[in-house]
């Protein structure tokens, strides 16, 4: 219920505040619900798996858990909750008669690629997060900051030009372009936008991997 709730909520406040203040995009609902789902399934799913090695930790003295399936589960968890998100989605595009095609089963193939991202940053901050407890603070303090940094409730065309180069170095802002040019614009990405987030996801989530089987060995000392 509360996955269904949260995106309507979030919603509900952008369209009473930007909707007028961004009269250029047309089904504004639309656009920003594209965002919101995707957004609140990164949200959720690195924030909880940031924590779940410190919170099992009773867990992990007492029985013999692979540590990396806590984190794991969290992400696994937070894609269900994102499926369901779907269906006020597949409401507001019947309402505003947006076009559904072929092209829609490719978002598919997107969240796969932006869940192991996901738990690709998950991971990271989470083995560090064990041996500096600040770090994961820290990393809920800027997660606010980071979305006001994606173009979730406004469109990149409104970013002055000089800005531009710096918003496109957020990883997010190209998971959440190719979101909405499949589920908004009901088009095929282009072959760069699939290298772009094939790249990032790889990156990140080998990363993540390497660097939280690294720090894994010391992970009892520090519980």
């Amino acid at each position: 219920m509360w996955s269904l709730l949260t995106p309507l909520l979030y919603l509900a406040i952008f369209t009473f505040i930007f909707s007028n203040a961004f009269p250029d995009v047309e089904n504004y609902p639309l656009y920003a619900l594209t965002g919101l789902i995707f957004w609140n399934f990164y949200s959720n799913a690195t924030t909880t798996a940031i924590n779940s090695v410190i919170n099992s930790r009773g867990v992990l003295k007492s029985i013999k858990v692979e540590t990396i399936a806590l984190p794991i589960s969290e992400v696994a968890t937070s894609i269900i909750n994102l499926l369901f998100s779907f269906i006020p989605f597949g409401i507001l595009m019947v309402l505003f008669d947006a076009s559904i095609g072929f092209e829609t089963l490719l978002i598919f193939i997107v969240i796969l690629l932006f869940s192991l991202f996901t738990l690709g940053i998950g991971l990271f901050v989470c083995a560090f997060n064990v041996y500096f407890r600040d770090v994961g603070l820290l990393y809920t303090s800027l997660t606010p900051a980071l979305f006001y940094f994606t173009p979730i409730a406004y469109s990149t065309s409104l970013v002055p030009g000089q800005f531009q180069l710096l918003i496109k170095l957020n990883p997010l802002y190209h998971f959440m372009d190719i979101f909405r040019t499949i589920l908004y614009y009901n088009e095929v990405p282009s072959l760069q936008s699939w290298g772009i987030i094939t790249g990032i996801t790889a990156v990140f989530f080998g990363a993540g991997i390497l660097v939280f089987k690294k720090l894994e060995k010391g992970f009892i000392s520090n519980y």
